[in-house]
């Protein structure tokens, strides 16, 4: 059993460097995780979906959401598009500079 079995969480900037590593250690300790990352990322993203895949994750335990977290729509389409698909988010890990100065969409909401 993992340290987040039944968890669901959102990394942003999880294409690359400690986002991606946190996304990959989330997967493996039994979260459900969105992979957040620019949409020319396309490539990266999957990359880090099969390493989640490889430490234990199931396919569909992995969902990626594309797009510049700088626009609020694109805030709104991860945070919604996770609820939908997980029924639920429990952790948010922002790597991305623009989204921890910028987190109050996400504060006030509630699942």
């Amino acid at each position: 059993m993992g340290r987040f079995d039944g968890k669901v969480a959102i990394v942003t900037g999880s294409t690359s460097g400690i986002g991606r590593a946190t996304a990959i250690l989330f997967a493996k300790e039994g979260a459900k995780v969105t992979i957040t990352g620019l949409p020319n990322e396309t490539a990266n993203a999957e990359e880090v979906k099969d390493e989640c895949l490889n430490v234990g994750a199931n396919t569909t335990d992995i969902l990626i959401v594309l797009g510049d977290i700088k626009d609020p729509e694109i805030q709104d389409k991860i945070i919604d598009d996770t609820i939908s698909t997980f029924g639920k988010l429990d952790i948010l890990v922002c790597f991305e500079i623009y989204m921890c100065s910028n987190i109050s969409p996400f504060l006030v909401r509630s699942t």
